[in-house]
């Protein structure tokens, strides 16, 4: 029986289950509205004026439009009503154990040109001469903007202290590697370069040095709130069609601009651009990204981790801007954290110009598909699926990296078929095998049972590398393109044995169907690797007419579920000739 002490929150409980069925709305903010006051109704007739109020006014099941316009606000769910799940079981990944009914879908939406700024404007600048300006300033910015354009950021510390607090729990992490911030700027208020700014904790200034005279006439921004749409534990939420700038979220914590977590989210057409730290972040389970962009962010366009998570049709460009450690966290887009991503997809997705790898798979996930997407052009790997298993990385574009083109690294059972892998800088396709455990036994992360088929790996610096000890790995199907270099294949990682591809499938009964094609660097191609910008692969288009289909045995048919087109190299779906083209 309950005890009587319990009656009153149970009565709460129910009331307010009742209530949220009952009072479920059409509820409406406009800013520019000349009707609009906070103490309206929320009607298209008397809307709200603020995000924050009319996210204090939301219950479950209401439907939310934001009129066009600029806001300086954010979009935060208040706990009381929305936290239903249990923040640890999201940390842990333990949602699947929850058995939780449908509710009706919240929905929040832009109509029109709705942009969400994580940044005030700034004026009354006090002039000190030479282009330099001063202002008293509370709390530590890690952006500002004038005219629209970044400042370079001068000293600086992040995540509540680094790299200037003592014992700062993030001190030791890549330390022979300058740390997990390697691109912070020296300096102080008398040491800035042009166009630049400082902020002084103990004067609790902010400094600017810029090529103006005066900042008469000038927009002056400066980056405060450090998120503009958050919510945790949620449950049935649908947001779309906004567009959201700047933030201040690395000054204390670790996290997104956006930062959700809970059950069944949809997000669509959100589009996130100069993040000082991360675009998005996403976990929980059943989460679908959508037709969205995070790019130019300080560290990261996307961090996610969950299972039956959807990625389709997004984009993550010319992330990490501000020079993370690329080893640690930092690119386009990564999975990691408490197992990371489990049976989810990844499709058309473009990751370009990062510094770091493009897509990244890191510690645990399993049973994943990257299929019809393309990453080029960064200075990581383009898909990196590491200490992880099952995958299926099907179908994309993978080309001119720095690093590897696709690389396998203490992964299993992983499957790389059908990809275009071309003008990467190191090996086109790698499944290496360090020796790596985990310590606590609960994955296996020697590299065994991974296939390489059916791939067309051109102009990379080697072709193909596999374990040493092959550890049923098969390499088969492909067809080599470059000079003699380019076309060899090796076996483990240290002084590693590289070979012709006669020499190679001699020694290790690998590549027996695959062939290669001695043949210089495309023009338009090359052209497209200097210009980064957009990717030519007419040449590609007209070799594969030659292709023969493959003719596969039965057990490597049953593996090729995802793919319709049994010729070497991606078959340049729609989809994937639309993130092609779209650039």
């Amino acid at each position: 029986m309950f005890q009587h002490r319990y009656i009153p929150q149970l009565l709460l409980v129910l009331a307010s289950i009742f209530n949220t069925q009952l009072i479920a709305a059409e509820r409406m903010v406009a800013i520019d509205d000349p009707n609009a006051q906070d103490s309206g109704t929320g009607s298209a007739a008397a809307p709200y004026k603020t995000l924050s109020y009319a996210m204090s006014q939301l219950r479950p099941g209401d439907h939310l439009t934001i009129a066009a316009g600029t806001y300086r606000d954010a979009l935060l769910f208040p706990t009381n009503i929305w936290s239903r799940i249990d923040a640890k079981l999201i940390a842990t990944g333990k949602m699947h154990h929850l058995n939780l009914t449908k509710d009706t879908q919240t929905i929040i939406e832009g109509k029109g040109e709705v942009l969400i700024k994580g940044s005030n404007l700034v004026t009354d600048w006090r002039d000190l001469g030479n282009g330099r300006f001063v202002k008293v300033w509370p709390d530590e910015t890690q952006q500002v903007f004038i005219d629209g354009k970044p400042l370079l950021q001068v000293g600086g510390t992040i995540f509540g202290g680094f790299p200037t607090k003592p014992n700062h729990s993030l001190a030791m992490l890549h330390k022979s590697q300058k740390g997990i911030w390697p691109g912070r700027r020296d300096g102080d208020q008398n040491a800035m370069p042009e166009n630049s700014f400082y902020y002084h904790h103990a004067a609790k200034a902010l400094y600017l040095q810029t090529n103006l005279a005066a900042l008469n006439n000038h927009t002056v921004e400066v980056s405060v709130r450090p998120a503009l749409l958050s919510g945790q534990g949620l449950t049935d939420i649908i947001v779309k069609n906004i567009k959201f700038e700047h933030a201040n979220t690395s000054a204390k914590m670790r996290g997104g601009l956006i930062s959700m977590s809970g059950l069944r989210l949809r997000l669509d057409n959100l589009h996130v651009n100069q993040a000082d730290s991360i675009g998005i972040e996403l976990i929980g389970d059943d989460i679908t990204l959508t037709n969205s962009k995070a790019n130019q962010s300080g560290q990261l366009g996307i961090l996610a981790r969950g299972d039956r998570m959807q990625f389709i049709n997004n984009e993550t460009n010319d992330n990490n801007t501000r020079g993370f450690n690329k080893w640690w966290e930092a690119g386009g887009i990564k999975f990691v954290g408490n197992g990371g991503l489990q049976n989810s997809l990844v499709s058309e997705h473009k990751a370009l110009r990062n510094m770091g790898d493009g897509i990244w798979f890191d510690w645990k996930n399993r049973n994943n598909t990257v299929k019809n997407s393309l990453s080029a052009y960064n200075s990581g790997f383009g898909i990196h699926y590491e200490a992880s298993d099952q995958g299926r990385i099907i179908n994309n574009l993978v080309l001119a990296n720095q690093q590897r083109g696709v690389y396998l690294a203490h992964s299993s059972q992983t499957l790389v078929a059908f990809n275009l892998v071309a003008g990467n800088q190191m090996q086109g396709i790698a499944v290496v095998e360090e020796n790596r455990r985990d310590p606590k036994a609960e994955f296996d992360f020697s590299a065994k049972g991974n296939k390489v088929l059916a791939n067309v790996i051109a102009w990379n610096a080697g072709a193909i590398v596999l374990p040493s000890n092959r550890a049923d790995n098969i390499s088969d199907h492909n067809i080599l393109i470059g000079d003699e270099t380019q076309t060899r294949a090796g076996l483990g990682w240290v002084n590693m044995f590289m070979a012709t591809l006669e020499d190679w499938s001699k020694r290790t009964q690998q590549d027996l169907h695959s062939q290669r094609i001695i043949m210089p660097l495309d023009k338009s191609f090359k052209q497209s690797i200097t210009e980064r910008q957009s990717v030519n692969v007419d040449w590609y288009q007209l070799l594969r007419r030659d292709f023969k289909p493959i003719q596969f045995n039965s057990e490597m048919q049953k593996l090729m579920t995802d793919v319709t087109d049994f010729r070497a190299g991606p078959s340049l779906s729609p989809q994937l000739a639309k993130v092609s083209k779209q650039q």
